[in-house]
């Protein structure tokens, strides 16, 4: 005796129940350009900056952009990478900004102490 399959059924479900916008096994449907810039770098560079809470939100957007737009959040992507860049250019002329503060303070510091060891230490008594 040979198994055969029942005849009639129930059938495909009507209706609605089509494959995802994106195609079975979850993958996004095409991106509409190339992958947006995450600006990590900068937003690293502005955590040792003078204001290090801008960098950190700056940082956590540039996360954001590469799992967005794997995800398929295409527009969320974008608007996570334009987030992300003005608080890095922010964050980066900050860091600029401390850096060459940092810098001037130093040789400021240089010179004031060659300036006092240079000095006469000589007292004249009268």
């Amino acid at each position: 005796m040979s198994y055969q399959p029942p005849t009639g059924g129930y059938g495909p479900p009507t209706g609605g129940y089509g494959p995802p916008p994106g195609g079975f096994g979850g993958q996004p449907q095409q991106p509409p350009g190339d992958r947006p810039k995450t600006y990590l770098v900068h937003n690293i560079l502005g955590i040792l900056s003078c204001i290090p809470v801008l960098g950190i939100i700056g940082l956590v957007f540039s996360l954001q952009v590469n799992s967005k737009w794997d995800s398929g959040d295409f527009a969320g992507a974008q608007d996570a990478a334009k987030t992300a860049k003005t608080l890095g250019i922010i964050s980066l002329v900050l860091f600029i900004l401390g850096a060459v503060i940092a810098v001037i303070y130093i040789v400021l510091m240089f010179i004031g102490i060659v300036l006092v060891g240079s000095a006469s230490t000589t007292t004249t008594y009268y």
